[in-house]
C-alpha cells in the first residue's frame, strides 16, 4: 500500500514515543512490510521528522549521487548509505545506482524537485531542448570515437572487438554507455566481456605490488633487490616469477643502483709481529654453523672522525655472531669483541678455535668478511655519508644494521635469515 510521509512519521512515533511493537504498527496500517517499518524509524531516530517534511524543495546535486554510489560499488548496503543520506526510501539511491550502471557516470545528474505544472508550450519547449542536448552529446560522442578508432586500426580489418571496448571504457565518464555502444556497433555483452578482462589483468598485480612496497620501503628499508624481495614473495605463496618481480620493481624505479665512492686503499704496512699459518687456504666450505668464522676491521668516516667496525662472520649462516664498533681501531676493541662472542656462543665455540691467518692486504682471502663489508656499505652507508653527521649517530645506524642483517634480511642460499637458518640447523 502507498504510504505518506505523514502517515511514515506517525507510524515511526507510535512506535518510539508510545512503545508500540513493530508487528503492532504494522498491523495498524494494514501490513505495512516490517523491513521498510524499521528503515523509516531508523530515518526517523538518525534525522528526526524535519526528514520527512518539505519534501518538494529537495535537491540532489551530482556529486552526492556518485559518493553514494560509489560506497555501494565498494561493498555498503544500498539502505545504510541512503539512511546516511536522510533518503525517505531506499529505492531512490537503487535508482541512481541502475541510471550509473546502464547508461554511465555521464548521466547522473542534479535532480531538483518537481514543479507542480508547466504551460504546454513550456512542455514542449523543454522536451525540444531535452532532444537537442542528447543529439549534441551523440555528435560529440560519434566524433571522439571516430578519432580514437582511426589511431588504433591497422590494418583493413578495422578496430577490434577489444579495442572498442577500450575505447568505450575512455569514453564513458563523458558520454552515456548506451550511446557509445550504439556508436560503436557493439553488443553490452560484448562489452562487459571485454571490460572484466581488461579489469582482471589491470588488478593482476596489485596486491604484489602492495606487498612489494612493503618489503622494499618499509621491511628492508631499501636495502635488498629483487632477486631477495621474490624470494619472499615465494614464502607468503604469490605465484609470480623472478623476472616479473625485477619488472614491477623496475616500474617503481627500486632497481637503480646506488654509485660507490671508491677510494685507493692498501692495509699493508710491512712485517710486523707474528703469523699464524693459513689453515683455511680459501677454503669456506661448511656443512653447520660454527665450523668456520672470519673478522676483520672496516672503517667509515663521517665529518667528526671515522667509525671502525669489527665483526666475527660465521660463514656457513652468515651471521655476525658478535661485533664491536667506535671511534678507534685499538686492539682493547678486538679484545672485547671476543669476549662478546664466547659470552653469547661459549657452548658452541669453546675448545673449537683454531686460528688462521690470511696474507696482509690480500682480500681474497677473507671473502666472506669482505663480502659482508660491501654489502653493508652498499645497502646502509654509500648514499646515506651526509645522514650520519656524528659517529655515534653512525654507530647507532650500524646497530640497527646488524640486528636487521641477522634477523629479517634473506641469505639467498638459505632462503632465510642467519639467525632462522641457524635455529633450524642445530
Amino acid at each position: 500500500m502507498k504510504i505518506t510521509l505523514k502517515e511514515k512519521i506517525e507510524m515511526c512515533e507510535e512506535h518510539i514515543i508510545k512503545g508500540k511493537s513493530l508487528s503492532h504498527v504494522s498491523e495498524m496500517y494494514d501490513g505495512y512490510n516490517i523491513g521498510n517499518l524499521k528503515y523509516i524509524i531508523n530515518l526517523y531516530k538518525r534525522h528526526g521528522k524535519k526528514v520527512f517534511l518539505n519534501k518538494e524543495i529537495k535537491v540532489y546535486k551530482r556529486d552526492s549521487k556518485l559518493l553514494a554510489i560509489s560506497r555501494v560499488n565498494r561493498g555498503e548496503s544500498i539502505r545504510s548509505v541512503a539512511l546516511d543520506l536522510g533518503l525517505t526510501d531506499p529505492t531512490i539511491l537503487g535508482d541512481w545506482l541502475k541510471l550509473y550502471r546502464t547508461k554511465g557516470e555521464a548521466a547522473v545528474k542534479d535532480t531538483y524537485s518537481r514543479k507542480s505544472y508547466l504551460l504546454k508550450h513550456e512542455r514542449a519547449k523543454e522536451i525540444v531542448d531535452q532532444t537537442l542536448l542528447e543529439e549534441n552529446e551523440r555528435l560529440k560522442a560519434e566524433i571522439e570515437y571516430l578519432k580514437k578508432s582511426r589511431s588504433l586500426t591497422r590494418n583493413l580489418e578495422g578496430v577490434t572487438s577489444k579495442e572498442k571496448a577500450e575505447i568505450v571504457t575512455s569514453l564513458r565518464t563523458n558520454y552515456p554507455l548506451s550511446v557509445l555502444l550504439e556508436i560503436s556497433n557493439m553488443a553490452s555483452s560484448v562489452y562487459y566481456y571485454h571490460a572484466s578482462e581488461y579489469k582482471k589483468k589491470a588488478n593482476k598485480y596489485a596486491e604484489i605490488e602492495t606487498e612489494i612496497d612493503y618489503l622494499y620501503l618499509k621491511k628492508h628499508k631499501k636495502r635488498i633487490g629483487y632477486n631477495r624481495v621474490y624470494i619472499e614473495l615465494k614464502k607468503l605463496n604469490y605465484v609470480i616469477g623472478k623476472n616479473k618481480v625485477l619488472e614491477l620493481m623496475r616500474n617503481k624505479g627500486y632497481t637503480n643502483k646506488k654509485t660507490k665512492k671508491w677510494r685507493k686503499y692498501n692495509s699493508y704496512v710491512g712485517d710486523l709481529g707474528f703469523t699464524r699459518p693459513n689453515h683455511m687456504n680459501r677454503d669456506f666450505h661448511t656443512l653447520a654453523p660454527y665450523q668456520k668464522a672470519g673478522t676483520d676491521i672496516t672503517m667509515f668516516r663521517t665529518k667528526e672522525g671515522p667509525v671502525y667496525l669489527s665483526p666475527i662472520i660465521d660463514f656457513d649462516s652468515r651471521e655476525v655472531l658478535a661485533y664491536t664498533a667506535g671511534t678507534n681501531a685499538k686492539m682493547t676493541k678486538i679484545t672485547k669483541m671476543l669476549e662478546l662472542l664466547k659470552k653469547h656462543h661459549s657452548i658452541r665455540v669453546k675448545g673449537m678455535m683454531i686460528q688462521s691467518m690470511s696474507r696482509k692486504g690480500n682480500c681474497l682471502d677473507n671473502s666472506p668478511t669482505e663480502n659482508f663489508f660491501g654489502r653493508m656499505k652498499e645497502e646502509m652507508w654509500h648514499g646515506h655519508e651526509e645522514e650520519y653527521k656524528k659517529p655515534k649517530d653512525l654507530i647507532k645506524a650500524i646497530d640497527e644494521y646488524i640486528d636487521y642483517y641477522n634477523n629479517v634480511r634473506l641469505v639467498t642460499k638459505h632462503k632465510m635469515s642467519p639467525i632462522e637458518y641457524r635455529n633450524n640447523m642445530i
